[in-house]
């Protein structure tokens, strides 16, 4: 990933959480980070898929692990708060995928021996798969949604929606496109609600498991007079 992205534009994303009252998370979090998603995960048809088929909470749990500790250094990993009831990854412009050896050394080996091989097959047919819709619809020049979790017994709390919109504002004033994916069609509908687009459906190679590709173009600010005739 582009070494002056990293130094410009994550430092001014991180700023624009911490601005928002959130709480950017440590390398020590994302163990807890992980549980978080493998719980808000559960029997999501993606992971199932990727476990062979049912749902493993334990593989869930080190596909997130593996998959934050490999983008740690790259992207934006924030909570809603430090007990971390939900959380949000993003990757800044000219993310193209995960590497290889940084997804060995940081657990991959053990995602292995807890899923068997057939694991690493499949997650390399998903993200060439949905690296490529992502390229096909923003060049890569985007911010990249890749994770939002809450916990269930913390949803219909509005952390959602608390988690997203600094980074949207963001995003906005920067005047970058967002993207992000989704495997359950009802997600389709509340991302929609923050003004994401649809821009494809189709399956997974080798799958019976949805692929909705979403973008968000920036959102220009409503001028001074206009918002106060609204008022």
């Amino acid at each position: 990933m582009d070494k002056l992205v990293r130094k410009i534009e994550v430092p001014l994303a991180k700023s624009a959480i911490t601005d928002a009252g959130l709480y950017i998370a440590s390398p020590e979090d994302i163990g807890r980070l992980a549980e978080v998603a493998m719980e808000a995960y559960q029997d999501y048809p993606l992971h199932n898929w990727l476990t062979n088929g049912h749902y493993d909470r334990e593989a869930s749990k080190r596909i997130m692990e593996v998959s934050l500790r490999t983008m740690a250094n790259d992207g934006v990993i924030y909570a809603d708060s430090p007990e971390l009831n939900g959380f949000a990854a993003w990757l800044p412009l000219g993310f193209t995928g995960s590497k290889t050896i940084p997804f060995l050394t940081n657990g991959g080996l053990r995602l292995i021996l807890r899923a068997g091989p057939g694991i690493i097959g499949r997650l390399l047919t998903y993200e060439t798969f949905a690296m490529r819709l992502k390229e096909k619809y923003t060049a890569n020049v985007d911010w990249y949604l890749y994770n939002l979790s809450v916990r269930p017994q913390a949803q219909g709390q509005g952390i959602a929606a608390k988690l997203l919109r600094p980074m949207l504002a963001f995003c906005d004033r920067e005047n970058i496109v967002c993207y992000l994916e989704t495997n359950k069609p009802q997600n389709v509908d509340i991302y929609r609600h923050f003004a994401f687009r649809l821009e494809e459906q189709a399956l997974i190679p080798g799958s019976d498991v949805m692929h909705y590709a979403m973008t968000r173009t920036p959102v220009p600010p409503i001028p001074a007079e206009e918002g106060a005739q609204a008022e």
